[in-house]
């Protein structure tokens, strides 16, 4: 279970920002490369639990990512370009939802059952004014574990130095998520209440989260990346039989090495 929440840092996290945020800002429509393009590395994470009992998780885990024309792979997410101008951009996205509760994960779970963790698949558009990023996405069950729906809108700037051999890119935002999905992942059915461990339904929630990602190339290829991400859970989900943390601190360290043919960098 510890192994499952923190390889979904590599999705929610380290894949869309790690890999892609330090990049300039294009001039005119970006070109799609004819050739495969990849990066490989290793990153260490770390994440809270909101599970009454449960430890936090740390786990050493592989960054990756492969690109070629519209088609890429970050992590264990894919996704397809349907367009990219260099301003504004569309992708179809599908990606491993790890989020999930063991009745091992703590002796007051148990008797819970397992939620598991599922696919999730959707569209995510991006408006990007020069160093500044506003992204909208929308995802849904693809597999019917919680038949639920995720949409998040999250705003950065890149702030960038050394003709962008180092910089760091601040953002907020807010993630909605629906009814079904907080049931399946934080409710209690009558069939799983014990004493001190009612039932509870859950409804749709908003929460909100920040977060700060750092980067530095040691060389043209070798690049650090240092990412922090702050989650506050909205107050029906904190109001869960379950969960007693509201507050969550998710952090990231890794290096990364680029293969084959290297983007330009700037003048």
């Amino acid at each position: 279970m510890k192994t499952r929440v923190l390889l979904s840092m590599l999705i929610l996290l380290a894949s869309p920002l790690v890999f892609a945020q330090e990049e300039p800002p294009e001039a005119g429509p970006p070109q799609a490369p004819s050739k495969v393009q990849w990066s490989i590395g290793i990153g260490a994470f770390s994440s809270p639990r909101p599970y009454v009992g449960a430890e936090n998780s740390q786990i050493i885990a592989p960054l990756i990512e492969v690109t070629y024309k519209k088609l890429y792979v970050q992590g264990i997410q894919a996704g397809y370009h349907f367009f990219n101008t260099g301003k504004f951009s569309l992708d179809a996205r599908a990606g491993i939802v790890f989020n999930g509760l063991d009745p091992e994960d703590s002796d007051f779970l148990e008797g819970m059952n397992k939620r598991r963790s599922t696919l999730e698949g959707g569209f995510v558009f991006d408006w990007k004014p020069g160093k500044y990023r506003l992204s909208t996405a929308a995802y849904t069950d693809l597999l019917g574990r919680s038949y639920g729906q995720q949409a998040s809108t999250d705003f950065s700037r890149m702030f960038a130095f050394n003709r962008y051999q180092w910089g760091f890119t601040p953002s907020i935002g807010v993630v909605w998520q629906s009814s079904n999905f907080v049931d399946y992942y934080y409710g209690v059915t009558p069939e799983e209440a014990r004493p001190g461990r009612p039932p509870w339904e859950g409804h749709s929630v908003i929460n909100f989260r920040s977060s700060l990602l750092g980067y530095f190339f040691v060389t043209v290829r070798l690049r650090v990346v240092g990412l922090i991400r702050i989650q506050r859970l909205d107050n029906e989900i904190l109001d869960s039989p379950i969960v007693d943390q509201q507050r969550g601190i998710f952090g990231l360290v890794g290096i990364t090495y680029r293969m084959g043919r290297l983007p330009p960098r700037p003048s």
